[in-house]
């Protein structure tokens, strides 16, 4: 079983493993009620905060970003509100060979710069829902799903590099 030796397919394996488990939480009635559903209208409410000072018309009703006066609004749900590009990219990260500390920060960093990502996009679908539903439907279905997914492939391989070529072997973080 000389191919099982191979590291890459020992990523591959371990990867697998993580994404399989986090998905498989996220996937429970709990995890949703308890996890998804609250972040996903904390942020809708950061997203309004943000954008309030610049357009006061926006608000925030639970998972719902809206103008108050009617004209547009936009409702996060669960695929976009980037939890599971975010899994994705975590469970890439901590299955890469190396310093648990720096997979760990890697893993943080990814995700905020995620979620970063993902705020600007709920903003331009907002303003996007005021004007054209063609468009709007374009930016959402294709343009800011293909970003996202992007997002997270670059800021892996980026993370990755800065790991350097030969990785350390992975050691416990000291207490």
């Amino acid at each position: 079983m000389k191919f099982l030796k191979n590291p890459a397919l020992q990523y591959l394996g371990v990867f697998a493993v993580i994404t399989l488990a986090l998905f498989s939480v996220l996937a429970t009635p709990w995890a949703q009620a308890g996890f998804v559903e609250p972040f996903t209208q904390s942020l809708v409410s950061i997203t309004a905060f943000v954008v309030q000072p610049f357009d006061s018309r926006v608000q925030a009703a639970g998972n719902i970003l809206q103008f108050s006066d009617g004209r547009g609004a936009v409702r996060v749900l669960s695929g976009c509100n980037a939890v599971e590009v975010c899994a994705l990219l975590a469970a890439a990260i901590l299955a890469f060979p190396g310093r648990l500390q720096a997979c760990i920060i890697g893993a943080v960093v990814g995700v905020a710069a995620l979620q970063f990502i993902n705020l600007v996009r709920i903003i331009t679908l907002l303003y996007l829902s005021r004007g054209s539903q063609p468009m709007f439907d374009f930016f959402h279905n294709y343009v800011w799903d293909a970003m996202i997914g992007l997002e997270g492939l670059l800021f892996f391989f980026l993370w990755a590099r800065w790991q350097g070529k030969s990785p350390a072997p992975r050691t416990a973080v000291a207490p």
